[in-house]
């Protein structure tokens, strides 16, 4: 089987694992967007690399922001049409954790979450990210771990668990950097540069509305990349704003983020942008 997909996060590995994908399958990660002849394609699985809704055709993918789509693990899971109470749970806890979900309840590390992030830190490519991801969550399942709850520190999963601590750690240390500020609309709007893991969380937690992520070296070949979300307020609108000064940028209701092959905006222009029309 062809996969195509662009970055992996916990959403992306868990179509992977509902459909089955396997190390011998073909691989393949786009810059962005999957060519449209092989959005088309239905021998072709395009996990969040476009088509958004289009299940028919084998793509799984929500980011399109004219139009509310449920995470790709979400609709995976209804074509599959397996009715299992523990693969439903499993599906529900990915979409809590991938759209910010106010129902999600406090876990004590690690989460599922934390492992699985540890796991984007240690592998660095998105082929060895999507299939360790899938291994990780082929083994909650055969071990009937409940994903609403901290997961054990197995042995194939201490390196991960070692890696999120230590993210944490990093995290921690670049929060002195934080900016508040008030949008016209006196909405309160954190900023953080930081490459660590979970910046947007953290912001939150210091009562921010709205969180701007500046990851001057993200991913593998490094990028600079802005994520912009927030809890409540609709940020799709800004969208029209950033593509008049640099087309690319994309994402849903309450997450947008900068082009995927990166950004050349200035930090004051992003922030600006948002304070001025939020």
């Amino acid at each position: 089987m062809k996969v195509l997909i662009h970055k992996v996060d916990l959403d992306t590995a868990t179509v992977g694992f509902l459909l089955d994908v396997k190390e011998s399958d073909e691989i393949i990660v786009v810059k962005d967007r999957a060519p449209v002849s092989l959005l088309m394609d239905k021998n072709t699985l395009c996990i969040e690399v476009g088509g958004s809704g289009l299940v028919e055709f084998n793509n799984f993918d929500h980011h399109d922001p004219e139009k509310y789509f449920p995470p790709a693990a979400k609709q995976a899971y209804e074509v599959i049409g397996k009715k299992d109470p523990f693969l439903q749970r499993l599906v529900e806890y990915v979409s809590c954790v991938d759209e910010g979900s106010f129902f999600m309840p406090l876990i004590p590390f690690p989460s599922l979450s934390n492992v699985f992030s540890g796991m984007l830190i240690v592998e660095r490519t998105p082929v060895r990210q999507l299939l360790e991801g899938i291994k990780i969550l082929r083994q909650v399942v055969s071990c009937g771990l409940d994903p609403f709850s901290s997961m054990p520190s197995l042995p194939e999963w201490k390196l991960y668990i070692e890696a999120k601590k230590k993210n944490a750690e990093k995290l921690k240390n670049s929060l002195y950097s934080v900016q508040i500020f008030r949008s016209t609309k006196g909405l309160l709007v954190g900023f953080l540069e930081s490459e660590a893991i979970g910046g947007i969380s953290a912001l939150y937690g210091l009562g921010c509305e709205i969180g701007i992520l500046f990851n001057p070296c993200y991913g593998e070949p490094a990028i600079r990349k802005f994520t912009i979300a927030s809890k409540k307020t609709k940020l799709v609108n800004l969208l029209k704003y950033f593509d008049n000064i640099e087309p690319g940028w994309g994402g849903r209701e309450t997450i947008i983020g900068s082009p995927r092959n990166g950004t050349k905006l200035k930090i004051e222009e992003v922030i600006d942008i948002v304070l001025s029309n939020l």
